[in-house]
């Protein structure tokens, strides 16, 4: 089977990666996991996918320290990443992160719709 699109999710909760599999599998998207910030700039490196699903809270290495690594490498700085992120993150934080160059957000809990939509976009302007 060929995939339209491959997805890296970056989340210590594995029903995380596991649910964001589910809802793209669908669109013909392959989603491929990391459980921590380094397993997933290790994969990355490995075999870079089209766009990456990073979750802002995680032990070690948290997902604004995997974007600024991932900004600060020739291989990785071009690949879109969407910041999955708990809806009690402050205001302020986020608008500081938009203007880092993330190129989309997506608020724990999501709904399948605003995954879609939000990939679909990145891909598209990708």
């Amino acid at each position: 089977m060929s995939y339209r699109a491959r997805i890296l999710c970056i989340d210590d909760e594995p029903g995380v990666i596991e649910l964001v599999g589910l809802i793209l599998r669908s669109q013909n998207i392959q989603v491929e996991g990391a459980h921590s910030g380094r397993q997933g700039l290790e994969a990355m490196r490995d075999n870079p996918p089209d766009a990456v699903l990073l979750d802002v809270m995680m032990p070690e290495m948290d997902g604004w320290e995997v974007y600024k690594q991932m900004r600060a490498d020739e291989k990785l700085k071009h690949i879109p990443v969407i910041i999955v992120t708990a809806r009690n993150s402050s205001f302020e934080e986020i608008i500081a992160r938009e203007r880092a160059g993330v190129s989309d957000y997506v608020t724990k809990p999501f709904l399948p719709d605003d995954l879609r939509n939000s990939l679909a976009q990145v891909l598209k302007s990708n």
